[in-house]
């Protein structure tokens, strides 16, 4: 009598991912997107235990949408006229966060504030990137105002995000000195160079879980 021939493990080579634990990041963006790659490259490199899992942008012509696309990632442009209201407008940005499952809210060159449909929904976990030392020169002007101002010193914020332009708690700071030779544009080069590493940085410290805080003030766990 001939033997019944085996029957194939069809199950046995099939390779089932697991599912990614990492920080997923939800930011947002009104402009070129340079401070987005250096998080994404960041992630890439694996340097940063963390994953973009969808960028948002104000601007429907915003590059850094089109560096999401080229890195696989969920690119959404949300306009406001598009909306009766502010308030339907950020209900929109929530629903999106949320439909990504973001566990964390990266403002990297944003400029627009969020409203309180967004910051509830995330608490202590919206965050933003300043180009200057907060609480000076807060605003949209930073790197402009506090080169015209004369300061010898400026800088980079990384800060949590409340109701008010830059005024959130900050999380980590790191300086640039104004030379007798910059110029607006040298120094503009000099805080985006700081920018590009101390955001991934910053996104790292809370992914390791080493961030808390006490009133207006950061602990950070060492």
């Amino acid at each position: 009598m001939r033997e019944p021939e085996a029957t194939p493990d069809l199950w046995g080579h099939i390779d089932i991912p697991e599912p990614d634990e990492r920080l997923a990041l939800g930011v947002l963006i009104s402009g070129s997107g340079t401070n987005l790659q250096a998080v994404i490259d960041a992630c890439a490199s694996e340097t940063l235990d963390a994953r973009v899992a969808v960028v948002i942008s104000n601007k429907s012509g915003a590059f850094g949408l089109e560096r999401a696309r080229r890195a696989g990632i969920p690119a959404v442009h949300l306009d406001i006229a598009d909306y009766r209201d502010r308030d339907a407008y950020n209900r929109a940005i929530r629903e999106t966060l949320e439909e990504h499952e973001v566990g964390l809210v990266v403002m990297a060159g944003y400029m627009r504030l969020l409203g309180s449909e967004v910051l509830e929904a995330f608490p202590g976990a919206v965050i933003n990137l300043h180009p200057a030392l907060l609480p000076s020169f807060a605003g949209a002007s930073a790197i402009r105002d506090a080169f015209e101002y004369g300061v010898k010193v400026t800088g980079v914020t990384v800060h949590f995000a409340d109701e008010v332009f830059d005024r959130g708690p900050i999380i980590c700071q790191e300086a640039v000195r104004i030379e007798e030779d910059d110029t607006l544009a040298t120094l503009e080069a000099k805080i985006h160079e700081v920018e590009h590493r101390l955001l991934p940085e910053a996104i790292g410290l809370i992914a390791e879980g080493r961030v808390s805080l006490d009133g207006r003030i950061v602990r950070i766990a060492t």
